[in-house]
């Protein structure tokens, strides 16, 4: 995909505090929705960094509760000393006990809450991204389709779409580390401030620190990518023209170019696993550090040993979350490629007679009319058809002839409203085909080519492909199109399972298939592009025949053959672009 729009590896580093804000405008723009399920799993985690500080608190008092007889007054309380000093609060060992379980309960319980929130959110958010990617890949025009890697699509369909969901799941665990740092950092400063200072102190000098990863991060993420998407688009050519590369003894070739190729992507998912230690490795050390000071420096601290000890407990308690805050934010950093190619398919136009009502058509009346029609491909330096003017009658049979790269094929998708004219108008009816509705429009039609397209499936559902088609008139049309007598030769017949490339069927099987895929549905308007190049005389004259014998049907046929043209009716021969078609009329 990054080759038809700018990398997000070329894109300028953001500062790293910017990172985060960069992320959410992202999953809010991709799922607007998101803020208040977002909000509700972020307290939900800091009260349950909450309940956690107040069982670690209540916890210490206990211990120390146990080592003496009656009561414990307010100053006792080992985590509250210094803010309580002047009440008078006394708790008895069960009243301890109990508050020190509720806190563990709670906790419990919140973690429990959200981690199923959690889990169906981010299912929610997966499932929606996959239908939304999916749907825009049927929705934006042909022509800017074609211009797409497939291996490129099916990868940001299949695999970066999962990067919603898991940035979602990085900013949620993300603000539950930072609520539970401030949380925890709160109650140190309660308990000791000293400590909580030195703290804070040693977290800037962390945050600094871990600033140097950013940028590695997201060049590793940038390029752990590209290496899976040159994985992909290997192995989906070598799944799409598999008998060319046995026919040309190229397997080791491939084999090379694939083990290169999975050990790149290998060597980047290690660089992280590495740097995902330094930087664990990074924050343990500063931990540990600041704990030793504490240490170190403990008799010449102004406080309480009870509160000290409650307060390097917490201290040690925050390091898994110092740690899940680092990871989280270097985890945005790598997910930022796969955002943008998110982002990038997501913002594609759609097609607009996808998105619109035109008006219906019933069926075709009179005639399909050009009116001095141009076309020119994007990026093309000369028109593909230039100022064609002619008709092609309602239940007639009209052949495009000519000679290679006179625009046969392109008429054929301007029929099929996958090209429109750059300049000119066709007319159904005399009305704009820009005008009508599109899907009433296809329902008259039905194409076929020289390239088939076949689908994993049985011989019976390539026929027919998805719709709502009888049994009668898929073995109808197979007869139709001579494909019968082959199939029933196959050891499953219809039933016989046929892969997408079908490299056990002949070209012109493949194309008798493809001729009964198009007949299936009888159509009003037919379309065939070279659909019989590759059958012999006999068999084609055949087929021709037997589709020429329904005479309300509007057969559209091109092909280089002089023996097809003059079964047709009408002929249109086709010039180079700078020429001008003539029309031959039966």
């Amino acid at each position: 995909m990054n080759r038809f729009r700018k990398s997000a590896s070329s894109r300028p580093a953001r500062a790293y505090n910017m990172v985060i804000a960069a992320r959410y405008r992202e999953l809010l723009q991709l799922v607007p929705a998101l803020r208040m399920k977002m909000t509700v799993m972020i307290l939900l985690g800091i009260l349950t960094g909450f309940s956690e500080m107040v069982g670690i608190t209540f916890l210490v008092s206990l211990v120390f509760l146990l080592g003496q007889q009656g009561p414990v007054s307010g100053s006792a309380v080992a985590g509250l000393p210094a803010f309580f000093g002047g009440i008078d609060l006394s708790l008895s060992k069960p009243a301890l006990i109990g508050i020190l379980i509720a806190s563990i309960l709670l906790r419990i319980l919140l973690g429990c809450a959200n981690s199923l929130i959690s889990s169906a959110v981010n299912h929610k958010i997966s499932d929606r991204m996959r239908d939304r990617l999916y749907a825009k890949v049927l929705t934006i025009p042909f022509q800017r389709f074609q211009d797409y890697e497939r291996s490129d699509l099916i990868n940001v369909i299949a695999t970066e779409a999962y990067a919603v969901s898991s940035a979602q799941a990085s900013l949620v665990r993300l603000g539950v580390n930072f609520g539970t740092i401030v949380i925890f950092g709160i109650g140190m400063l309660v308990m000791a401030w000293p400590i909580a200072l030195l703290a804070i102190a040693f977290g800037f000098i962390h945050n600094f620190a871990l600033g140097f990863f950013a940028g590695a991060y997201r060049r590793l993420g940038a390029s752990a990518l590209a290496a899976v998407e040159a994985l992909t688009q290997l192995s989906w050519t070598t799944l799409q023209t598999l008998k060319a590369v046995k026919s040309f003894g190229l397997e080791e070739r491939h084999q090379q170019l694939f083990e290169t190729l999975s050990s790149d992507v290998g060597r980047t998912w290690r660089r992280s696993d590495w740097m995902g230690a330094a930087t664990s490795l990074l924050s343990e050390i500063l931990t540990f550090g600041v704990i030793l000071t504490i240490i170190l420096s403990s008799e010449f601290l102004p406080v309480d040993f009870k509160a000290a000890l409650s307060a390097t407990i917490l201290l040690y308690r925050l390091q898994p979350h110092i740690k899940g805050f680092d990871s989280q934010i270097l985890r945005l950093y790598e997910m930022e490629a796969s955002l943008q190619n998110v982002l990038a398919l997501l913002s594609e136009k759609d097609d607009p007679k996808q998105v619109s009502q035109g008006a219906p058509v019933g069926r075709l009346a009179e005639a399909i009319v050009f009116h001095d029609v141009s076309f020119t491909y994007a990026h093309a330096t000369t028109p593909a058809v230039h100022n064609l003017n002619f008709s092609i009658k309602a239940g007639e049979t009209t052949a495009l002839t000519g000679p290679s790269g006179s625009g046969k094929t392109t008429i054929l998708n301007m029929i099929l409203d996958l090209n429109r004219p750059t300049r000119g108008m066709i007319t159904i009816d005399g009305r704009d085909l820009a005008t009508l509705d599109r899907t009433s429009w296809l329902h008259l039609l039905s194409v076929s080519g020289q390239d088939v397209e076949l689908m994993e499936g049985t011989v019976f559902d390539n026929i027919r492909f998805r719709r709502d088609i009888s049994e009668q008139d898929v073995r109808w049309a197979a007869d139709v199109a001579c494909a019968t007598e082959f199939i029933e030769n196959l050891p499953e017949g219809f039933d016989e399972w046929l892969g997408d490339e079908a490299v056990r069927l002949s070209g012109g099987q493949r194309q008798r298939i493809g001729l009964a895929r198009a007949l299936a549905g009888r159509p009003q308007i037919l379309l065939l592009d070279e659909a019989t190049s590759a059958l012999d005389e006999n068999t084609e004259m055949r087929v021709l025949s037997a589709i020429k014998e329904d005479a309300g049907r509007t057969l559209i046929v091109v092909s280089h053959r002089p023996a097809v043209a003059r079964l047709m009716k009408n002929q249109i021969v086709l010039r180079p672009p700078t020429l001008t078609p003539t029309s031959k009329l039966g």
